[in-house]
């Protein structure tokens, strides 16, 4: 192979220098009506979030490696992928620390009621209609019952904050398991005695829309659901008909079915949802996610090119 042909569908990993030829192009971002032609000529292609279709796999005829630059997959069409004969390879375990800690973020927002506190302040109205207006005390640490739903090395990391924070933790077992693994708890019985969910799942068949209008109703009326993980994995219409009902307490969400998440495309987005917290997918962004990620592209693209390809999901022909 000559000089290989690189494609970034969302740069916003920059690429290190490399130690074989390539010419380089970096798009900021790519809509499906953009794919095909932005990767018609490439022979491997980068992405974070970026959808990469059936339909723009086979415009490429030169494909042989998507590298992703997050741990998720779920955004490539996995069959195209096996079918010509595509690698493709992510970046494990390299955002573990800032999203575990962007998801108590969101947690602390959502308890401690900080945006709309920010707001009384600005406005005025401080102290005067302070507690009026700020509904029951918050609970502390120590009250809380935390279930990670999810239990890679984000959710064990999850797990071990929650445990230094004092926080009650319960791992929840996947949902529709009969057999309970030690340590665990059932799912549905997780969902009955937590106060705080935060999820860190990945999106499969199996996790799609896992909790939804019947977890939602079952759980405390004062929890709180923050995720973290995926869009899809709660059912974002349910959530926001639970929030304006007051079926929970709150939620925060960092990611979407749909991304970019528009009014048009999204239930979240609505300004009347109340106990609401929300971020535009920035959990992973941390000098150090970045800096790690940065390095871990460059070892999965030279590798590939060098006939040792690492972090593979799916391994494809070498050329």
């Amino acid at each position: 192979m000559g000089r290989h042909s690189i494609v970034a569908l969302d740069g916003w990993v920059k690429l290190p220098p490399l130690d074989f030829e390539f010419e380089y192009k970096e798009y900021n971002s790519t809509s499906p009506e953009q794919l095909a032609e932005r990767i018609k000529s490439a022979t491997i292609v980068t992405t974070a979030a970026q959808k990469i279709t059936r339909a723009g796999i086979e415009a490429a005829p030169h494909l042989q490696l998507i590298a992703c630059s997050g741990t998720g997959t779920d955004h490539v069409d996995k069959d195209a992928v096996r079918e010509r004969g595509i690698t493709l390879c992510n970046v494990p375990a390299q955002n573990t620390d800032s999203v575990s800690e962007h998801a108590f973020a969101l947690y602390y927002a959502l308890r401690r009621r900080i945006p709309q506190i920010h707001q009384m302040t600005v406005n005025d109205s401080w102290p005067q209609a302070l507690f009026t207006r700020l509904g029951a005390p918050p609970r502390v640490n120590a009250e809380e019952t935390l279930v990670v739903v999810g239990y890679g090395a984000l959710g064990q990391n999850v797990e071990k904050i929650g445990r230094a924070l004092g926080m009650r933790v319960l791992i929840a077992e996947r949902k529709g398991v009969h057999a309970v693994r030690a340590g665990r708890v059932a799912f549905e019985d997780a969902i009955r005695e937590g106060t705080l969910f935060i999820v860190v799942a990945p999106l499969e068949p199996s996790t799609r829309n896992m909790i939804a209008a019947p977890e939602l109703r079952a759980m405390d009326p004062t929890a709180f659901v923050v995720n973290v993980a995926r869009g899809g994995i709660v059912d974002e219409q349910a959530l926001a008909q639970a929030l304006k009902d007051g079926q929970i307490g709150g939620a925060a969400t960092d990611v979407y079915e749909h991304e970019p998440a528009t009014k048009e495309n999204c239930p979240l987005l609505d300004p009347t949802i109340p106990n609401l917290v929300l971020s535009p997918h920035v959990a992973w962004y941390s000098s150090k996610t970045v800096e790690g990620t940065t390095a871990t592209v460059k070892k999965n693209l030279e590798g590939f090119v060098a006939g040792r390809p690492v972090n593979v999901v799916i391994s494809g022909r070498q050329s």
